[in-house]
């Protein structure tokens, strides 16, 4: 029996896993990712085809058919039957803007793909932080059960000599109650987010090994310095590098591409003959010129995008590392000031406590000793997950 148990307990220890470890698995599992790996190969391909020339075109002629006798292709010399091909070749340079305007879109999938990998990082973070949470929450109420259960069973042992007693012992009773419904309540919320997890990671039982715990926050200027690391805003640089290859590749469509068509003629009766012809389009309504200009604006929009996002990334960073300190600062506080003054409190009144004269106020202390545990524990995991979110702000995984 003591060997299944060992057996069960390392299991469960090798199902622990760490959140850095928990990212590093699902980054290279999640079905989210490899959709965009797909989409990243697709681009390979059309970036080999951006080097191409157009397909030339056959075109197969019989010419003068005779009603009469259709058949008869010896009547006179205008009858004949002809392979035509014909080849349209890009203008200087074209191929190049091409398929550097591929290659921009491409980039603009990379930094997607980044952007999902910071988001899924960001969430196993979260989760698991939120796990963690409750968790300790749940720590809490069975630790204050049993404190409660101990009030209760005081309480009995003076009912017979204090009327006020009894009243007192119901009042713990319901106190009781409540912790029950708060535990089942926070059990509930574990499973969901318990699930939560295991989609994010692929991987069912997972434990997080991270410790429930705070440092000293990092200051603004660090995450500020990172800024240019987020992979949106490399987005929307990326977009507009893609813009501006438009405009050029765009720019060049006003020069029309030449073609050559070259024909074998076959005639029965008379000598074959072949021919060639040049042509090009005449770009006389200046449809290339309005595209070129209508390219220009779309890169001085994505430009404008691109500084406004920056703008907007900076704005978000400072509103969440307020928010980040303020819950640093709440914790410091009631770890460092409620709960001692309490604590104090408690010893104030341990001998009347003890003597049962009492024991009201022990049930009120008590509460009010939960309900800022648990505030505590708010103020950290609040703490935790901002900081999950900073961390993606500034394009981190880990």
């Amino acid at each position: 029996m003591r060997v299944f148990l060992l057996t069960l307990v390392s299991a469960g220890l090798l199902q622990a896993q760490s959140i850095n470890q928990l990212i590093d698995y699902s980054l290279k599992k999640h079905p989210s990712l490899l959709t965009i790996q797909h989409r990243l190969s697709a681009m390979d391909d059309r970036i080999t085809k951006s080097r191409n020339w157009s397909n030339p075109e056959l075109v197969l002629n019989i010419n003068d058919i005779q009603f009469d006798d259709p058949t008869d292709r010896t009547l006179e010399p205008m009858q004949y039957q002809a392979i035509n091909v014909r080849q349209r070749f890009p203008w200087f340079g074209k191929i190049d803007a091409k398929e550097h305007f591929t290659r921009a879109q491409k980039n603009v999938i990379l930094d997607s793909y980044d952007i999902a990998k910071v988001k899924l990082a960001e969430e196993i973070r979260s989760t698991s932080y939120t796990i963690l949470e409750i968790k300790e929450r749940i720590h809490i109420v069975r630790q204050y059960e049993k404190l409660t259960k101990q009030n209760i069973s005081l309480y009995d042992a003076y009912t017979a000599t204090d009327k006020m007693s009894h009243s007192n012992s119901m009042a713990a009773e319901l106190m009781l109650s409540r912790l029950h419904i708060r535990k089942e309540r926070y059990k509930a919320v574990l499973k969901g987010q318990e699930a939560k997890l295991a989609y994010l990671v692929q991987k069912k039982n997972t434990v997080v090994s991270d410790r429930f715990r705070i440092n000293k926050p990092r200051s603004l200027g660090y995450y500020l310095s990172h800024l240019g690391n987020n992979p949106a805003y490399h987005r929307t640089v990326s977009q507009t590098r893609v813009a501006n290859a438009n405009r050029e590749m765009q720019a060049l469509e006003v020069n029309p591409d030449p073609f050559v068509q070259v024909g074998y003629f076959n005639r029965q009766e008379h000598p074959d003959y072949a021919s060639i012809s040049v042509g090009f389009s005449l770009p006389v309504y200046g449809s290339e010129k309005l595209e070129t200009e209508a390219a220009r604006k779309d890169a001085l929009a994505a430009q404008s995008a691109s500084l406004d996002y920056r703008d907007a990334l900076e704005s978000e960073i400072r509103i969440n590392y307020a928010k980040m300190k303020e819950a640093y600062s709440i914790y410091g506080i009631i770890q460092n000031d409620s709960l001692p003054k309490l604590q104090h409190m408690f010893e104030l009144n341990e001998a009347s406590i003890e003597s049962g004269e009492d024991l009201f106020t022990y049930t009120s202390l008590l509460e009010q000793k939960l309900d800022l545990v648990e505030e505590r524990t708010v103020a950290k995991a609040e703490y935790l997950r901002i900081k999950a979110k900073l961390k993606s702000l500034i394009g981190e995984t880990k």
